[in-house]
């Protein structure tokens, strides 16, 4: 919106604020001014969240970018876990039925490194 225009919907909405005086047809562009300056800004607002949307979904389906050092760094962690360590600041799950927790080791050492990654980014903010 341009200044101008700005400006005189700042104008409308103090007039209709600050007086009692019924609006009449005389009003009629100043209230159609207002109500597609309020259109355009519903406008804009929807335009950017659906770009946020977009981005995090984006980001959402994003594979985590971790170094090896990450991961070897994750599975120190979690062979001190599964030694009992009980300063690795891990719980490790039980696991029921025939399968290792072993076959596993892959993507519970990656997702570790992520949620390490991701504490270390809250920390910094």
């Amino acid at each position: 919106m341009s200044d101008q225009k700005k400006d005189a919907v700042d104008n409308f909405i103090d007039f209709i604020l600050s007086d009692d005086t019924p609006l009449g047809p005389e009003d009629a562009a100043n209230v159609q001014m207002v109500r597609g300056a309020i259109e355009q800004a519903e406008m804009k607002l929807a335009k950017l969240r659906l770009e946020r949307a977009r981005a995090g979904a984006f980001s959402g389906n994003m594979a985590p970018k971790l170094s090896d050092l990450d991961v070897e760094r994750a599975r120190g962690r979690y062979d001190r876990a599964k030694a009992g360590d009980a300063t690795a600041g891990l719980t490790l799950a039980a696991r029921f039925g025939n399968g290792s927790m072993d076959d596993d080791l892959e993507a519970i050492l990656e997702d570790l490194a992520e949620l390490e990654d991701e504490d270390n980014d809250n920390e910094e903010n």
